[in-house]
């Protein structure tokens, strides 16, 4: 059975470092039993979530027409979805966290529930300035009754940090082939 993967890259840098993370593990995943797309949500037309409420009644979806229509279906199919994400201040980019905040209409529409998640984080001090996203994605998916399966942490502020760092590419390497494993 063919798996689906989404990764959805929240870096204004194409080239940069959480780019780079998002192809190595494109490269490693993508085989005859495993598509991935990867989505660099700077390139999107993304509004904020006001509130409205509109994903709370009928089919429960967004009412908002933005790019997200075209993201929507691809989450909605994927067995995996990956969110990359460099760190600003402790957390998750501006657009990514823009993003984040759309995903409201799968807390009451479960069409999530069950998919597997996994992090790409790049800070430019490493790890320890990862905590804070780690653990705001894991609440993330309990919420939407996501099973967390992991995140590749890395200490990168040059682009390119990442392509000399062994660690990372073992990691990446790991995560790849878990997910080529999963069912």
């Amino acid at each position: 059975m063919m798996k689906s993967v989404e990764i959805l890259v929240g870096s204004p840098r194409i080239k940069g470092n959480t780019f780079q993370m998002a192809e190595m593990l494109s490269r490693g995943i993508r085989n005859d039993d495993c598509i991935c797309d990867i989505w660099p949500l700077y390139d999107l037309h993304i509004e904020p979530c006001v509130d409205c409420r509109g994903c709370k009644k009928g089919e429960m979806e967004c009412v908002i027409r933005d790019n997200m229509r075209d993201i929507y279906p691809c989450l909605e199919i994927a067995d995996i979805i990956i969110f990359g994400t460099p760190i600003y201040w402790y957390g998750p980019s501006a657009t990514m966290k823009l993003m984040i905040d759309r995903f409201r209409p799968y807390y009451a529409n479960k069409k999530l529930a069950g998919k597997s998640l996994a992090l790409l984080l790049p800070a430019g001090t490493g790890a320890a300035d990862c905590d804070v996203t780690i653990e705001m994605f894991k609440r993330f998916a309990r919420a939407l009754d996501m099973k967390f399966i992991g995140a590749v942490t890395a200490k990168a502020y040059d682009v390119g940090d990442v392509n000399n760092d062994q660690e990372v590419k073992r990691s990446i390497s790991d995560l790849a082939a878990y997910i080529n494993g999963a069912a």
